[in-house]
């Protein structure tokens, strides 16, 4: 079975239930008559922070928004305050314009909405590149939401919400760490329930990663640049075979920092393909797979280089047409404005997936020019539960904001 999930899901109670369309690279999806995607903009909140994420945090069943100290209650987005964070990013540094905020860091690289402590309610799990921690924040409703640490050991540079263990639920993490290791829930040594590690390889390796069935074994396995990882039965136990892998760069055959790492089958020959980008660089790619015998191999594909850091990539099928397009956009500031091209306008799009004779990815604006891009994460759900999928981005330049997809309205 071919595993190509996207993050077009719904949060209920700390579980993430995937509702995608699953392609099955044998049987190419039958094109729907396409809708109209046109989006209106949203401002939830005003705070320069790069990670955000999208949950149910009061059981009411509307879908809320997590970024930085907030979660933003639905519909109204009335900002709660449940914790407090290191870090500023607003002081002026070398290179840095006197009208552009945005030089520093605050210590939360990722907000991954998981119950971890299985009462029914979604904690915050983040990443921390300068404790080099990964925390998680137990959802107390009001007041302040007490942290654990989960891990420490070394730079967290951000991660995601990945199924590794092949059950069809999005509630393991994948940091993206030099070394590559996941987690999931679990009894912890003192017999509380807490995230329990699980270690891949100790190699080092640029920053980046994804999950998704690369050899069509039914197994989701990991995938890093320069490496993919080749799950066993079970992803518990038994080793993980490495396999070459070098995807992130404009110079083909070689690795580069990365942010997501997707796993799909493009052009609907049967075989995955992969779907990133260079983090910080320049290029947004697809990498064919090519099988020949036992060998495989991968041809890269620009899909776009006129602008940097597509620091965040997610593949949902916002036209309801059947295949999964590509939504992303331009971190501010990752590297203090150190990066290439760092000072261009911000901006988010949607590359529209077209299959024909060939491949083809449509550009198509949802924001340019309004000081709006996306950091370290970018959810694309149905968040006002209207039938269509939306896109949620945050980042230094201070937000959240949400783009309401508006062809599923009346």
């Amino acid at each position: 079975m071919n595993r190509d999930d996207g993050p077009c899901c719904r949060y209920v109670g700390g579980l993430v239930l995937l509702m995608c369309l699953v392609v099955q690279p044998s049987h190419p999806a039958i094109a729907r008559a396409k809708k109209p995607v046109e989006f209106v903009m949203h401002r939830v909140g005003q705070f320069r922070s790069e990670a955000c994420g999208v949950a149910d945090f009061n059981n009411d069943g509307k879908l809320d928004i997590v970024a930085g100290p907030y979660w933003y209650e639905a519909p109204s987005w009335k900002a709660h305050a449940f914790r407090s964070l290191e870090g500023k990013p607003d002081a002026k540094g070398r290179n840095h314009k006197v009208n552009e905020k945005g030089v520093g860091y605050w210590d939360d690289f990722m907000n991954a909405p998981l119950d971890v402590d299985g009462d029914g309610l979604t904690d915050v799990v983040t990443c921390c590149w300068f404790s080099q921690e990964l925390d998680w924040y137990r959802n107390m409703g009001a007041g302040p939401w007490p942290m654990t640490v989960g891990d420490k050991d070394g730079n967290f540079e951000c991660g995601e919400l990945w199924d590794i263990d092949g059950d069809g639920k999005k509630l393991e993490i994948l940091p993206d760490t030099r070394d590559t290791k996941w987690y999931e829930v679990g009894l912890t040594a003192d017999g509380k329930r807490g995230l329990i590690r699980h270690d891949i390889s100790p190699s080092q390796r640029p920053f980046g990663g994804g999950v998704g069935d690369v050899n069509g074994d039914g197994r989701p396995d990991i995938l890093r640049p320069d490496a993919w990882y080749e799950a066993p039965a079970d992803p518990h136990k038994g080793q993980w075979k490495e396999h070459s892998l070098a995807v992130g760069s404009l110079t083909e055959g070689q690795a580069d920092h990365t942010p997501q790492i997707w796993v799909y089958d493009v052009d609907a020959d049967g075989l995955n393909d992969i779907v990133t980008s260079s983090a910080h660089g320049h290029g947004i790619f697809w990498y064919k797979q090519i099988r020949r015998g036992p060998e495989t191999s991968w041809s890269q594909r620009v899909i776009d280089k006129s602008w940097s850091q597509a620091h965040s990539i997610t593949l949902a099928d916002l036209d309801d047409d059947g295949d999964l397009d590509l939504v992303t956009g331009k971190r501010f500031f990752a590297h203090n404005g150190n990066d290439p091209d760092a000072h261009s306008p911000l901006g988010v799009y949607w590359y529209e997936l077209k299959r024909g004779a060939g491949v083809e990815w449509a550009r198509h604006v949802i924001s340019h020019g309004q000081g709006i891009g996306s950091g370290l994460s970018i959810p694309v759900v149905d968040l006002d539960d209207d039938g269509d999928l939306d896109v949620v981005v945050t980042g230094k330049w201070g937000g959240p904001v949400y783009f309401e997809n508006t062809a599923g309205s009346d």
